[in-house]
């Protein structure tokens, strides 16, 4: 096994897990949220799909994301450039999603592209290895490593996040 393969894995399984992990609920419980400051559901789940999105395609391919070229904003009726990271408590608690089903659609076409972009990578990660890239606001690092610490070790942090406000809703945590 090579890094692509661990990645390709891991990857599949947090896909596997957020989809799992929201597929029962209804508009309420998406976007519940704790006393304190953080986020709900509804919020998360945009988090980890328009990073992945923008990780892809942007800073991987230099392509718009799918985001922006297939007009999701618009059908979701959703700020245009929201990505999660930095945006104000208040307008993370206020965002709503409200055509759940819709945005897994955005979520299934982010996961499917990114799954099968992984899938052609045949130097088991050698040029990822090389190649220097920069996330903001984590600055310049390896591909490789942009996409197992931002796709795949962060986005598990809010699958831990998600699994405790399922647990507060009475629902089961972790699906995997």
């Amino acid at each position: 096994m090579n890094i692509i393969d661990f990645l390709r894995l891991e990857q599949k399984r947090l896909h596997d897990s957020l989809r799992e992990s929201v597929s029962n609920l209804n508009a309420e419980e998406w976007h519940y949220t704790l006393p304190g400051i953080g986020n709900h559901i509804a919020f998360l789940m945009l988090h980890c799909v328009r990073t992945e999105d923008n990780l892809l395609r942007y800073i991987l391919q230099g392509r718009q994301p799918i985001w922006n070229e297939e007009l999701w904003h618009e059908r979701l009726n959703l700020p245009p450039r929201i990505q999660g990271t930095g945006v104000p408590n208040e307008e993370a608690r206020a965002l709503h999603i409200a055509d759940t089903t819709l945005f897994m659609q955005y979520a299934g076409r982010v996961w499917s592209e990114y799954e099968a972009y992984l899938a052609t990578i045949e130097d088991g990660g050698v040029e990822l290895s090389a190649r220097i890239v920069k996330v903001k606001p984590l600055g310049e690092m390896p591909a490789i490593h942009a996409i197992g610490q931002v796709c795949i070790s962060h986005l598990f942090t809010h699958l831990g996040e998600i699994s405790l406000l399922l647990g507060a809703q009475g629902k089961k945590g972790t699906p995997r």
